[in-house]
């Protein structure tokens, strides 16, 4: 599909503003391409999700709750997506092992890697997030170069998921209704768990236990 539209790799960020690979492109062309990359995506995706906070408001939830403070945003974050997953598996009777998948390059995979340790170092967590593993990798690899499609799909969700914190989250006033592209997305047959931690909840987030060790999981 990509090498038909002559891209070496999609990015929703460039793809959206017209630039880059993008630059000439006319409306009908960009609308006819993203039709077709939310039927791939809704096609192969069981389970889309994400988590977001804004950065204020986690320094000041930090201050207000002890144990938010060995995390950063993102860190809080990506803890909050492997309960997500844990909680999916859960539901759906899913005993696979599951391998995690982070997009290296902003920053935090010396933060990945302490979270990667720690669940690690229990059973209990081993057990929870049905863990096969974790690994950082780039959105387009070398040797040969080749771009890797469910990066490239995650990116598009991440990039519809930060709209809608701007357009409604950010201010708890709708400024603009859901974007065509993100309802494009929630194609049927795709199970949707995407939150945005404000004040309020962070504060009041009931923690998951590991009972191995009688203390919380990140």
């Amino acid at each position: 599909m990509l090498g038909k539209e002559g891209l070496p790799y999609f990015h929703m960020t460039d793809f959206e503003a017209y630039q880059g690979h993008y630059r000439d492109w006319t409306k009908t062309r960009h609308n006819h391409l993203f039709k077709k990359i939310a039927r791939a995506i809704t096609g192969k995706t069981k389970f889309a999700f994400g988590r977001g906070v804004a950065h204020e408001d986690f320094a000041w939830a930090q201050s207000q709750k002890s144990i938010l403070q060995d995390f950063s945003p993102f860190t809080f974050c990506a803890s909050q997506c492997f309960h997500a997953i844990a909680e999916w598996a859960k539901r759906h009777n899913h005993n696979n092992r599951i391998i995690y998948i982070f997009e290296s390059g902003d920053g935090f995979n010396g933060e990945l890697l302490a979270l990667k340790d720690l669940i690690e170092s229990s059973q209990a967590r081993l057990e929870r997030y049905k863990w096969a593993g974790m690994h950082i990798l780039p959105k387009v690899m070398n040797n040969p170069p080749h771009p890797l499609t469910p990066l490239q799909a995650a990116d598009v969700w991440a990039f519809e998921a930060r709209k809608e914190w701007e357009n409604f989250h950010s201010t708890g006033t709708r400024t603009r209704s859901v974007r065509k592209s993100a309802r494009a997305l929630l194609g049927k047959g795709v199970e949707i768990d995407f939150g945005f931690s404000e004040r309020e909840n962070l504060i009041s987030l009931l923690p998951y236990w590991d009972t191995a060790t009688d203390e919380p999981i990140p």
